[in-house]
C-alpha cells in the first residue's frame, strides 16, 4: 500500500513537470525554436527536437496516467530526465554560450539550479522505476496463483 502511493506521487511529480514543460514549449514554440537553434550541441538538430519534444513530453504524462502504462512512461521519463541532465551537465562544462529555451517559472533557475532540479527528477523516477517493476510483479505473482488456483492455467495473463 505504501509503496502505490510512493508511486502514484512519484508519477504525478513527473507528470505535472511533463505537462507543464511540454505546455510552455507548446504556447512558447518560436522563442523555444529560436533558443534551441543557439545551443552549440543540438543546433543541427534543433528543428527536429523543437518539433518532437514538447508531445512527446506529453505523451509521457498519458503513460504515467495510465496504470497499465505506467513502467513505460517511468523508463521514458527517466530517459528524457537523463538527456536533459547530461545536456545541463554538458552546456556547464563546455559551452562557450548558454542559452535558455526554457519557460515560464524554469526560466528564472540558473543552470546550476537545473542541474539540480533534473538530477532529482532523475533520482524520482528512477525510484518509480524500481517500486512499479516491484508493484508489476507482485500483481503478477498474485494473478498467477489466482488463475493457477482457479483455472489450473495462466492463460489470463497472456
Amino acid at each position: 500500500m505504501k509503496r502505490r502511493a510512493i508511486i502514484e506521487i512519484i508519477c504525478s511529480l513527473l507528470a505535472i513537470l511533463f505537462v507543464y514543460t511540454g505546455l510552455t514549449k507548446l504556447f512558447n514554440y518560436s522563442e523555444f525554436r529560436f533558443q534551441l537553434g543557439r545551443s552549440p550541441f543540438v543546433q543541427p538538430i534543433a528543428g527536429l527536437i523543437s518539433d518532437t519534444l514538447p508531445a512527446f513530453e506529453l505523451i509521457v504524462v498519458l503513460l504515467l496516467t495510465i496504470r497499465y502504462t505506467r513502467l513505460v512512461g517511468l523508463y521514458a521519463s527517466f530517459f528524457l530526465m537523463v538527456l536533459f541532465t547530461g545536456y545541463i551537465w554538458a552546456m556547464l562544462h563546455y559551452s562557450y554560450y548558454v542559452p535558455c529555451s526554457c519557460g515560464g517559472i524554469l526560466e528564472e533557475l540558473t543552470w546550476n539550479d537545473h542541474l539540480l532540479l533534473n538530477s532529482a527528477y532523475t533520482v524520482l523516477s528512477f525510484i518509480g522505476i524500481v517500486l512499479q517493476a516491484k508493484e508489476n510483479s507482485v500483481r503478477s505473482e498474485v494473478g498467477v496463483n489466482v488463475n493457477t488456483t482457479t483455472y489450473g492455467t495462466n492463460s489470463l495473463l497472456q
